[in-house]
């Protein structure tokens, strides 16, 4: 059992690492959002299959209609929740992309009470507001100029792709009976496969400007830090704790960060630091600490 946990660790960390520098990926693919949102989609839904096949698995559908078609939308959630994060990485820099990005438990910390009946308690909305005020720090608004790289549009479509993050993590909920695997590859392929009328239409369909290397990188993103990571993710999550899992999701934002800072020399102003650091531990605490009243 100890074994299983240390593996499971392991996994977890090393999709945690992957997810991470996704936005280093995004960055040096030639291509618009939409159309990588497409790729990733089909290539992740594609090579997962091809894993649960491997594994001896076997793609186990809803059988009822209201069921499949919350998926289908969580699907197309997916594909927004993609297209307005990349779409960040292109506007601002990775920092506060990731960190707008980090802002989905707030979304699903204020609808819960509406859409799944859990209270928000006093350590929770302090948990929020904290957050909030964090995320104003992080965005510049109190600073002109100060923050460079950093713009409001590319901080707004980070909190647009968290909002659908959001939506996603709230409606997976009402998907617990889905089996994992079967539920991820469906999404995955309708968020590549609803993109294909809307790529056509506004000609952003093509593979302009791709040579061998930004080829390779488009699949990397598909099945490296779809397929490979959400095989590991998955496979981890049950076998560990919801602490551990809380605590070790932070490795991806911290990654994100670092490589905004260190690759990219991008950084946030001493208030935007703070700022980073009210929002990762508003989380943190909102998931760690006793709910109170």
């Amino acid at each position: 059992m100890k074994d299983r946990r240390t593996r499971a660790t392991i996994e977890l960390v090393a999709s945690l690492l992957v997810f991470g520098t996704l936005g280093l990926f995004i960055r040096l693919i030639p291509l618009q959002p939409t159309m990588i949102a497409l790729a990733r989609g089909l290539m992740g839904a594609a090579f997962l299959a091809l894993i649960l096949r491997l594994h001896g698995g076997r793609l186990q559908l809803p059988e009822d209609r209201a069921t499949r078609r919350l998926l289908f939308v969580s699907g197309v959630a997916v594909t927004l929740n993609w297209v307005f994060l990349f779409m960040a990485y292109e506007r601002t820099t990775l920092a506060s992309a990731e960190l707008a990005y980090e802002m989905a438990p707030v979304y699903v910390m204020l609808v819960s009470p509406f859409v799944l009946g859990e209270r928000l308690t006093r350590t929770k909305g302090i948990c929020l507001a904290t957050a909030v005020a964090g995320m104003v720090l992080v965005s510049g608004i109190l600073e002109p100029g100060a923050a460079v790289g950093i713009t409001l549009e590319g901080v707004g479509l980070g909190l647009i792709s968290a909002a659908f993050f959001a939506a996603t993590i709230i409606m997976n909920r009402k998907l617990a009976e889905v089996e994992p695997y079967a539920k991820t590859i469906v999404q995955l392929f309708v968020a590549g496969i609803v993109l294909v009328p809307y790529v056509l239409a506004t000609g952003a369909f093509g593979f302009d400007g791709m040579g061998v290397r930004e080829l390779v990188l488009l699949a990397v993103v598909g099945i490296v830090h779809t397929s490979i990571a959400f095989g590991l993710w998955f496979d981890a999550l049950g076998h560990l704790s919801a602490t551990t899992v809380a605590i070790l999701e932070y490795i991806d934002p911290i990654v994100a960060l670092s490589i905004s800072v260190l690759v990219f020399s991008e950084t946030l102003t001493p208030l935007g630091w703070v700022g980073a650091a009210m929002v990762l531990g508003a989380m943190a605490a909102s998931e760690l600490l006793p709910s109170g009243e």
